[in-house]
């Protein structure tokens, strides 16, 4: 899932898909997407039963984004799958598109399980990449509904925000910048940004805040009126390719704002690093669990996912790591006051603003090439 605890988000997206979705999945709100992650009483589950069924063999690839979000995985996911099933977890770092695209068109792939941005979740199958996911194995009925989240070819993962970052030794809590109008006040917040290169990694979206754009009515995105707006601030940008990049230049007290994954944000935080976070325009988006066409342990990398997915998989990942829940019901299981530190909990109410992903799906490619072009001028 996490883009925010990696050395890397995601990969280069092609290609607009218009794959439909699963019908009885399909689209509840915007704000029902917000509000279903931050509730926090719900009725208690009781744990998923793993399938028996006999599997292809005895591992399951999973390609993740890596750091301390693959340890937390590793505790309370895969190493309980594996001493349940038998099916061990092999992890690859790095969930590159090129490399699943390469891998399908070859008929060679390795991976069985995909954490993805969730443009891909459309592209994909347009490019005939992806398997369809197995219902009568991932069981669906607890996992939030809406916004698209869950297609033929995809589930949800898990849920993150971008949020905005300020160095506390130049910015002390309380005088630091509550806006990206006052993000983009070099004047009166002098010192470098840091932000992320990459056209889907919010920078677009502040730009068009700080130029005055309701955060309602951001898309489709103006993409001619962000970038003037991002010339207002182009000489104190630091670019990022990396959340790990993104985090070094914060700690290294090089950049004093930031637009940067919440995930990496709070570890960096914990670790001693001089930074904090401010939650109001946070970006909320999402990862989504994919499966490449033609894997090697396809029922395996089924098994899987409905195990990550249960109320019980999601106690575990919320006690231990601070992404967004994906089954509504964990949260009333969590100990009391853990919700509040979750991506999206309560008190992150009413201060999001949901991504609109399947736009990123359709236009990310000429996006980019824009961007990229005004980032030479």
């Amino acid at each position: 899932m996490a883009p925010g605890t990696s050395d890397g988000e995601g990969g280069s997206i092609m290609e607009e898909d218009k794959m439909g979705t699963i019908e009885r999945h399909v689209l509840a709100n915007r704000r029902t997407v917000i509000k279903g992650l931050g509730a926090g009483a719900f009725a208690l589950a009781a744990p998923a039963i793993l399938r028996s069924a006999q599997a292809q063999s005895k591992e399951v690839v999973y390609a993740t984004w890596g750091g301390s979000w693959e340890d937390a995985m590793r505790k309370v996911w895969f190493d309980p799958f594996a001493q349940q099933t038998g099916i061990k977890v092999k992890t690859i770092q790095g969930p590159d598109y090129g490399k699943i695209r390469a891998m399908v068109r070859a008929g060679k792939t390795e991976w069985d399980v995909v954490e993805v941005n969730p443009d891909f979740q459309w592209v994909g199958p347009r490019e005939g990449l992806l398997e369809k996911l197995d219902f009568n194995i991932i069981k669906t009925e607890d996992l939030i509904k809406g916004e698209e989240l869950i297609t033929e070819y995809s589930v949800p993962g898990g849920f993150w925000s971008r949020v905005l970052v300020y160095n506390t030794k130049k910015f002390p809590t309380g005088s630091h910048p509550k806006s990206f109008v006052e993000f983009w006040d070099v004047k009166k917040f002098p010192g470098k940004r840091v932000l992320y290169a990459k056209a889907n990694g919010g920078a677009l979206e502040a730009a068009l805040l700080a130029d005055g754009v309701h955060r309602d009515k951001l898309y489709p995105l103006d993409v001619d009126r962000a970038l003037k707006s991002l010339d207002k601030i182009k000489d104190h940008v630091l670019w990022y390719e990396t959340n790990a990049q993104a985090v070094q230049y914060m700690q290294d007290e090089l950049g004093v704002l930031a637009l940067m994954s919440d995930g990496r944000a709070k570890f960096a935080i914990e670790k001693g690093a001089p930074i904090a976070i401010e939650f109001q325009d946070s970006q909320l988006t999402w990862t989504s669990l994919i499966v490449p066409k033609n894997p090697p342990n396809k029922e395996n990398a089924m098994r899987l996912i409905n195990h990550m997915s249960s109320v019980e998989g999601q106690r575990l990942i919320g006690n231990e790591f601070t992404y967004g829940l994906v089954t509504p019901k964990a949260y009333a299981l969590l100990p009391p006051g853990r919700a509040d530190a979750l991506t999206n909990g309560p008190k992150q109410q009413g201060k999001t603003i949901l991504m609109n992903e399947r736009w990123w799906g359709d236009n990310q490619p000429s996006v980019q090439d824009k961007m990229n072009a005004w980032r030479l001028l």
